[in-house]
């Protein structure tokens, strides 16, 4: 007897190793000489593969005039779904974000179920809805209903970010070919045609970036640090642009923690070495600044534009930013949603026995 089930589970070993052979493959006349159809049952019946799936052996077999024997395939896939009928795996497979698979026997299929709908709660977050979106993942529906109109919105920001940010790759590589090629082109009616799609791509690629940033603003729970890092970039504030774009996704954001953000960063943009470095670059001012901040600025602008018009400067390094500490306190931004870690594996605690 021992013998006889050493022997089996050898078999079953052996065929979950070649697993994927028989679970998708046409079988040779080797292998339905050779086969044991009890291991092989056992073996797709714990993978959750379907009973049906022994016709596809039927076929493969009676091209050589061999008959599975369905009777010790049966017996097989009945120990082997029941294996896989667990309410771990069912949690697995509902915290990967895939259906519930209708395969389990009657008496089996609570546990099953249960886990699946406990992996599916794990799934179904805002968090994880962005991931999923950002790395072109598929949503199959999953959710339910008081959690899945969260979830859509936030798989749908994900996908438009990830498109949004191919688009500005694309946008940026286009106008260094043309920057590189207007380099060397001698001949001045190609010049003439280069700078003109030069400045067409310029165009594109400040939009794209307008379009990226608006969208990354949505998925940064730190309005703050959004308005900080605009205004360190010069840029104009733009609280109700953004709140505006990402009611597009039911996302509530912090105008109030943004324009307190931008407030301070706009202190440290305000300065002679940001006009300095601004005009050396030939890079745009977009007038954010007043009083004696413009004035410090503008003058170190000036200087900067009249040295890059010269083409006599020495390079001048942007100034960093002011560490958080050097700021006022501020008002912590609410979260727009709690945070929920990811799950690979269901705590042991929650695990069913």
């Amino acid at each position: 007897m021992e013998g006889s089930m050493n022997r089996f589970l050898f078999a079953c070993v052996s065929m979950l190793l070649m697993s994927t052979f028989f679970g998708c493959a046409t079988m040779s006349k080797t292998d339905c000489e050779n086969a044991d159809w009890r291991a092989i049952g056992y073996n797709e019946g714990g993978r959750g593969i379907h009973y049906s799936n022994v016709a596809r052996h039927s076929e493969s077999c009676g091209k050589y005039q061999i008959t599975p024997n369905e009777s010790a395939y049966r017996q097989g896939w009945e120990e082997g779904i029941r294996r896989y009928c667990s309410s771990d795996t069912g949690y697995r497979i509902g915290v990967s974000g895939n259906p519930f698979p209708n395969i389990c026997p009657a008496d089996v299929e609570a546990n099953f179920l249960a886990g699946w709908h406990q992996g599916v709660r794990r799934y179904c977050t805002p968090d994880n809805a962005l991931q999923q979106g950002l790395h072109g993942s598929t949503y199959q529906g999953v959710c339910p209903a008081d959690s899945a109109d969260a979830f859509q919105d936030y798989y749908q920001l994900g996908s438009d970010v990830r498109r949004s940010r191919a688009a500005h790759e694309y946008a940026e590589k286009q106008l260094a070919k043309v920057e590189q090629a207007l380099a060397v082109e001698k001949d001045e009616q190609q010049r003439h045609q280069l700078l003109h799609d030069l400045e067409r791509l310029k165009y594109d690629e400040e939009r794209s970036e307008a379009n990226l940033i608006g969208l990354e603003a949505c998925m940064d729970t730190d309005s703050y640090d959004t308005g900080f890092s605009d205004a360190l970039a010069g840029k104009p504030g733009r609280a109700l642009e953004i709140a505006g774009l990402c009611r597009n996704y039911n996302i509530q954001t912090d105008t109030f923690g943004y324009r307190e953000g931008w407030t301070h960063g706009i202190e440290r943009f305000c300065s002679y070495e940001s006009g300095l470095y601004v005009g050396q670059h030939n890079q745009p001012y977009q007038g954010v600044c007043s009083g004696y901040g413009h004035e410090q600025f503008w003058r170190g602008y000036e200087q900067g534009r009249h040295a890059f018009k010269s083409d006599r400067y020495e390079a001048h390094s942007r100034p960093e930013a002011r560490p958080r500490s050097e700021t006022r306190p501020r008002t912590e931004a609410r979260p727009r949603y709690e945070e929920h870690p990811r799950y690979e594996e269901r705590p042991k605690q929650e695990r069913h026995h």
